[in-house]
């Protein structure tokens, strides 16, 4: 066990979306685990009347921080926090009333313990749940070569608070993907790392997960491509420092990958957009990416060599499957 008692801080991010933030709120002050142990920070960057009497009644610290990348907002929250323990909520998701036991006792019980990762149930815009895409045995042999892509959710991850404090370098740059980042720091840290497959988060699928509006008919293909440029702009940024950090590890040539595949998406939205773009993917990357070839991988390749009405053609077939499934989903 470690010297210092474990108490955990939960911080609850909401950046300019206020619909289920109450919802996540109340699911941290509804927890089995004493109060005692655990502080709860909503940081946000907007104000709202009805909301900020809320956070104030429960005696819950409130942050607010124009900060765009996701890094330097979270940067903001730590700064007022006090666990040793950071337990992430998005402002979207819920947890279950056993989540925080279950991390105070796995943290207070290895001392070695990094990072924390448990499993989630998939629950659409009102709350149902929706149960083609739950699998209590999500991480049953989990290989390295998916490792890094079935681990994401911030609401599903727990870290040691130094693992952030002693890296505020990578925070600063990050732009999105702190689960990720979590996860690779561990990694570089030779830490403990635990996979719960307890199912201790409800993980919300809605039509502005990603900021890009796929309900109704204002849903148009160019504000999707423009959005998608934006986003995989953002990825690659990350996972450029992903394998930065990952040299040396085990895990290596994976993100690696992961970095070259945003690379290959980031390309193939913006040829759209810009017809004269030079592409930044080598003839190493495409080496890279088909060694040895799998299915995603062969996908990229030919997508990327497509011209671009074609590219065009197959990026509104996918909005289009997209809109419908979460369409689909609202109504289960």
């Amino acid at each position: 066990m470690g010297t210092k008692k474990t108490f955990i801080t939960v911080i609850i991010d909401a950046y300019g979306r206020k619909q289920f933030l109450k919802g996540a709120i109340v699911s941290a002050l509804n927890q089995s685990l004493s109060k005692s142990k655990y502080e709860i920070i909503v940081i946000k960057n907007f104000k709202d009347r009805n909301l900020d009497s809320f956070i104030k009644k429960n005696h819950i610290k409130s942050v607010f921080s124009t900060k765009v990348k996701v890094g330097a907002f979270i940067m903001d929250a730590l700064k007022t926090s006090k666990g040793n323990v950071i337990s992430f909520l998005d402002d979207d998701d819920r947890f279950t009333k056993d989540k925080l036991t279950h991390v105070y006792n796995d943290f207070e019980n290895d001392s070695r313990l990094l990072f924390y990762h448990n499993n989630y149930k998939v629950i659409n815009e009102t709350g149902n749940t929706i149960n083609n895409m739950n699998d209590k045995n999500r991480y049953k042999n989990l290989k390295k070569k998916v490792f890094i892509h079935k681990l994401f959710n911030n609401s599903s991850i727990c870290v040691r608070r130094n693992l952030l404090t002693s890296n505020l370098w990578t925070l600063r740059a990050l732009n999105l993907s702190i689960d990720t980042l979590s996860l690779v720091l561990a990694i570089k840290n030779k830490g403990g790392i635990k996979i719960d497959d307890a199912e201790l988060t409800f993980y919300r699928i809605h039509g502005s997960n990603s900021n890009i509006n796929l309900i109704g008919k204002n849903a148009l293909l160019t504000e999707f491509i423009e959005k998608k440029i934006l986003l995989y702009k953002k990825y690659l940024e990350d996972s450029e420092l992903f394998y930065e950090l990952s040299i040396g590890t085990d895990f290596e040539k994976y993100f690696r990958r992961f970095s070259i595949e945003s690379k290959f998406k980031y390309n193939i939205y913006s040829s759209i957009n810009n017809p004269k773009m030079k592409s930044s993917v080598t003839l190493s990357d495409y080496g890279f990416l088909l060694s040895p070839p799998d299915s995603q991988s062969i996908i990229l390749v030919l997508w990327s060599l497509f011209p671009r009405a074609i590219k065009k053609m197959l990026v509104n077939r996918l909005m289009r499957s997209r809109r419908m499934q979460v369409s689909s989903m609202q109504k289960v």
